[in-house]
């Protein structure tokens, strides 16, 4: 198992349909214990990592408080010792707008604090942990739409580009302590909250992508699991700064 004696804190992965839940079911079955950290509740997932022989708690969070994530932190450190990776998957999508000249000041910086200050402040938080172990692995979780420069949502793919920006200087910043900063880069994803979105902007996202998809299926979270799963391993222990495509062949970096 390549994460076994391993502890993962992921955030935003309280949804059961989501990605956060399915790199977590995905980390527990290669052996880590993981946190389940949300604003929403993340009990259903603990229960069914637990009952397949997993190791699991929830801790609420709230990522745009700094105080929050100190506390995840203390929590996970309380209940299994350590923390070895973060995965930075909580995010905020506010839909799709026909004009940029729409979103309001309050709705762009509502993206931004979660979609990039959100991150920023795990690490902060779980830094300290893993310069004192001299190793660690972060998991940012960007968006293909960077790469696509998807017109109708400017303040969602600003906030995706600013965490690669901010994966690329955490890596130079932190290597030095052995810890490893890489990006996932997902596309549209047929997740609960990606099909609800699908319904309410009225536009056939996934027909529109499905042209565009090298690979001519539709991919779901489980699609994703893999190439977490090697980014939190020692398998990737010489990679860093890096984003990591997963979106079929939609974009090209």
């Amino acid at each position: 198992m390549r994460l076994e004696n391993k502890t993962a804190i992921i955030t935003g992965a309280g949804d059961l349909d989501g990605i956060g839940a399915a790199i977590a079911q995905g980390y527990s079955r290669e052996g880590a214990k993981v946190v389940i950290a949300d604003i929403q509740d993340g009990s259903d997932v603990v229960s069914k990592l637990e009952e397949n022989g997993g190791e699991a708690i929830f801790v609420k969070t709230n990522v745009t408080d700094r105080e929050d994530c100190a506390a995840l932190v203390g929590a996970t450190i309380d209940e299994f010792g350590g923390v070895d990776v973060l995965v930075n998957n909580a995010a905020k999508f506010k839909g799709l707008t026909t004009s940029f000249m729409d979103i309001s000041a309050s709705e762009w910086n509502s993206v931004m604090e979660v979609n990039t200050g959100g991150p920023f402040n795990c690490i902060q938080a779980v830094c300290p942990v893993m310069m004192k172990n001299n190793r660690g692995k972060i998991i940012n979780t960007a968006s293909s739409t960077v790469f696509e420069g998807a017109p109708m949502s400017p303040h969602y793919v600003a906030s995706k580009g600013a965490v690669i920006a901010l994966t690329r200087s955490l890596a130079r910043a932190l290597g030095g302590a052995g810890i490893n900063v890489n990006t996932l880069a997902p596309g549209f994803t047929q997740t609960s909250a990606g099909k609800m979105m699908q319904e309410n902007v009225g536009v056939p996202i996934e027909e529109i992508l499905l042209q565009m998809r090298s690979l001519k299926r539709t991919p779901t979270a489980d699609d994703l699991v893999g190439t977490a799963i090697f980014l939190a391993s020692d398998d990737s222990d010489f990679m860093t700064g890096q984003v990591l495509l997963c979106d079929g062949g939609v974009s090209f970096n």
